[in-house]
């Protein structure tokens, strides 16, 4: 684990909505360093080094029951590596896994009935059956890997509906919700309207850029003491 992980040397102060960086971060730092950091920040977030090591292990011992895996943000803002599998894994296997985290609790191994794979299956027959039925329209349907289910969103939801999709495709597989048809925004501009944006576009996508920018630096030192 690098250095820098371990023990957080940037500092700030939350007063209101206002955040104060210390001005010797920017003098001794060019854009360049500032930039690397930034992505390393990035990448200790999204566990990249665990997920790819984790990975790699799967492949060469848990393949067959492997179902999947995502990044939990629900009660930890830098996340948790969740690990999916069909079927209990081994404790060498388990240990294994999370010894590839900086922290035993940033990887979660947890059993599940389907694997990503037949749940994509599975939205793939539903969207090739079509989405216009005699009673209702599917609007969409969406694979929810955390939950292990595909949902289907149709119009009008009612249990008739709901009984008629679940025993088309498995109670057990889907998720019937409520639909909405995607719409389109009228858009009414006038000549002066657009005179104006003309001339402010550049600047508010300069202030838009630089409020990413600190935002993602509040964020990242939120995540150290949470």
């Amino acid at each position: 684990m690098k250095s820098w992980l371990k023990k957080p040397m940037l500092f700030g102060v939350i007063a209101g909505s206002a955040f104060v960086l210390p001005t010797t971060i920017f003098a001794e730092a060019n854009a360049e360093e500032l930039e690397g950091t930034m992505i390393e920040l990035e990448e200790g977030m999204n566990h990249n080094e665990t997920i790819e090591n984790a990975q790699q292990y799967i492949e060469e011992h848990l393949s067959d029951s492997f179902a999947g895996l995502y990044i939990d943000r629900e009660e930890k803002q830098t996340g948790v590596v969740v690990l999916m599998f069909t079927e209990s894994i081994a404790d060498e296997h388990r240990q294994a896994l999370e010894g590839f985290a900086e922290q035993p609790e940033d990887i979660e191994i947890r059993e599940v009935d389907y694997t990503e794979e037949q749940l994509i299956e599975k939205q793939r027959e539903i969207d090739q059956d079509g989405f216009e039925y005699d009673d209702f329209s599917i609007y969409y349907t969406g694979v929810d890997i955390i939950d292990g289910k595909v949902e289907v969103g149709i119009d009008p939801l009612n249990e008739e509906n709901i009984q008629f999709l679940q025993d088309k495709y498995g109670v057990e597989l889907i998720d019937v919700v409520e639909g909405e048809q995607a719409t389109t925004l009228e858009m009414t501009t006038m000549d002066t309207e657009m005179d104006g944006s003309m001339e402010t576009t550049d600047e508010s996508a300069q202030q838009e850029e630089e409020r990413n920018f600190f935002q993602k630096i509040v964020d990242a030192i939120k995540g150290w003491f949470s």
